[in-house]
């Protein structure tokens, strides 16, 4: 993407230098022109160089960036989920040291920053806390990166001793403000912006963090997130007045901040952001994300320039690739690029490999911790739970809830209340006599596998409706779509066509003072935590998907439900009439051929 560029002055320097030369250079002593074409030849390619002056005087940098890791230190499926046997495989590490070291090599100036969320997202992260986030950062030689939401997942003690205090690269946020109770533990350990000396120019990089972040993670009392594009505009001007003139931005608070704060704030040349997993991409797509704009994204500020904004979709599956080039008064020329998509074509470098495996040794132990104790047998069958529901498809739920219990006002006693969770991902049960009901990491690993997130997505009521009806289309089928609910009441009809099955559906309510179902309301907008599988359409999904109003990516699946069972130490989840049937007589009836046919269809997988 090409703004004001160099090519167009010196077209039009050219032709005022003809208009002001040619007389003289076609006058003629002697009839020869050749001494005065000669001169006229030196004083025109002076003219030029001094008119110009775009390649003299323009600095160019390349911005390598990634978002959204998530704790993926080890490479992935195609979905980001658990490398499979055989491949194809993406990401990792290791993998992403091969291509930014050989593009160090080939390249003057580069910058290699993070927009948030090194935190959550495997077993690493329930391991390490951020320690691997640190340890890997500084094998990769980050230069910058902005704190995101998950960030603060263990409160402000459990992103300093982790993580703060080993990474070496610069961390900044310039919108996160600490009180006097913590400001003197915060010191130096994060900076509203840096400046990078990249070749012979400075490059300012000023941070932000969604101001959301209270409400999605556990920041504590003592940090103040504040307005983004307010705080930023405070530091570039100040950074304008000490005399840097290229800046970005680099946060954490999703694509339509990113665009707002490229609109919005004055003297910021970038935006690299994250948050929201977007995919940006020029051209044909190399994988399965569908790009929702081109790369860079280019917003016209309300000062009348043209702001590139980026992001890199997430989990490390690409690396964002942008080169800027900049004028001599600093405004952004030219910017182009494509993010990197991370596949087995990019090798995985050997020390950084043998680097994750001497740190994989601990991980073995972390599969034996105790967790808590089950007093009931935890029936994750599939039996049951695909086909009414299920005790710990309740208590998986309850977790889900519980763990997003933040903070209230006067409207709401939480901004959730509900979950839906497709029953394909709970794997099997977990049985109360074996070992006196101890669970350990091990169970709970083998409950939830895949490594997903629980996350927290806005939907219209029609959207929920839509999801109850594709619950219970081919019920009876063993399939992994029939969901498990906290905070919903729902009845299904057997007998009616598909599409007409649910009879009701009614929603624990959270702007109230004292919580009750109230009936579904197909134009409201609700606030749901689910797993980030059924997010992305997976399990058929797809109207989740579609008509998904908001995202914000959760926490580790496994790091939800242990927690949850090591507070509350002795569980016992009942069947609590959370899903029921109307038509009892075909239910009954057929209960019996339907689970043996399950029984049947899962003897063929």
């Amino acid at each position: 993407m090409c703004y004001n560029t160099s090519y167009l002055r010196c077209a039009h320097a050219f032709l005022d230098v003809l208009y002001i030369l040619g007389p003289w250079c076609v006058f003629t002593q002697n009839g020869t022109m050749s001494g005065w074409v000669s001169r006229c030849a030196l004083l025109t390619s002076l003219c030029l160089f001094l008119n110009c002056t775009g390649s003299a005087s323009t600095f160019e940098v390349t911005l390598l960036h990634t978002n959204d890791n998530h704790a993926r230190i080890e490479e992935t499926s195609e979905d980001s989920g658990k490398c499979p046997a055989g491949g194809p495989c993406f990401a990792g590490v290791a993998r992403r040291f091969t291509k930014v070291s050989e593009i160090r090599k080939k390249e003057k100036n580069v910058l290699f920053l993070d927009a948030g969320d090194q935190f959550q997202g495997s077993v690493w992260f329930n391991y390490y806390k951020g320690a691997e986030a640190a340890h890997f950062m500084n094998k990769l030689g980050y230069d910058a990166m902005a704190f995101g939401n998950h960030e603060f997942d263990n409160g402000v003690e459990g992103l300093i001793k982790p993580f703060l205090q080993n990474v070496k690269c610069s961390v900044v946020s310039a919108n996160i403000k600490p009180d006097q109770t913590l400001a003197a533990n915060l010191s130096g350990y994060y900076q509203p912006y840096t400046v990078l000396n990249v070749g012979s120019e400075k490059v300012a990089v000023v941070g932000y963090t969604t101001a959301e972040t209270p409400f999605l993670s556990m920041p504590g009392q003592h940090l103040k997130f504040e307005d983004e594009v307010e705080a930023l505009q405070l530091q570039v001007d100040k950074l304008e007045t000490l005399g840097y003139n290229k800046i970005i931005a680099l946060g954490h608070s999703g694509f339509d901040m990113d665009q707002d704060i490229a609109k919005r704030v004055r003297g910021v040349d970038v935006v690299i952001g994250g948050h929201t997993n977007t995919f940006l991409y020029t051209g044909n797509p190399p994988s399965t994300e569908v790009p929702a704009g081109p790369y860079p994204f280019v917003v016209r500020s309300n000062d009348g320039r043209n702001v590139p904004v980026v992001q890199a979709f997430a989990f490390g599956k690409y690396l964002g690739y942008l080169k800027v080039t900049f004028d001599k008064d600093g405004n952004v020329v030219k910017a182009v690029g494509n993010p990197i998509l991370m596949d087995s074509s990019i090798p995985q470098d050997p020390e950084v490999l043998a680097d994750i495996e001497k740190w994989k040794k601990d991980l073995a132990q972390y599969s034996v911790q105790y967790v808590g104790q089950t007093m009931v047998y935890l029936n994750g069958t599939f039996q049951e739970c695909r086909f009414r529901e299920c005790n710990l498809g309740n208590l998986i739920c309850d977790a889900m809830i519980n763990h997003n219990i933040k903070y209230s006002s006067e409207l709401q006693w939480n901004h959730v209340g509900i979950c839906m969770l497709n029953s394909g991902a709970i794997r099997t049960a977990i049985d109360e006599h074996y070992n006196n009901g101890s669970i350990t990491m091990e169970e709970i690993l083998t409950v939830l596998p895949f490594g997903g997130t629980f996350d927290l997505v806005q939907i219209k009521g029609s959207t929920v409706k839509k999801a109850f009806e594709y619950s219970i289309h081919r019920y009876g089928g063993m399939s992994g779509e029939f969901l498990q609910v906290s905070g919903i009441h729902v009845q299904y009809d057997l007998s009616k066509p598909v599409n007409q099955r649910v009879v009701s559906v009614s929603m624990l309510c959270t702007e109230c003072r004292v919580p009750k179902y109230e009936p579904l309301d197909l134009e409201k907008t609700y606030t749901v935590v689910m797993p980030s599988y059924m997010v992305g359409g997976g399990d058929g999904f797809t109207m989740i998907k579609d008509e998904l109003l908001k995202h914000n990516t959760g926490d580790m699946d496994i790091s939800v439900l242990s927690k949850y069972i090591s507070d509350m130490k002795r569980v016992y989840p009942a069947v609590e009439g959370r899903i029921t049937f109307r038509d009892s007589a075909f239910f009954t009836g057929h209960s019996l051929g339907l689970v043996l046919l399950g029984l049947c269809l899962s003897l063929t997988l």
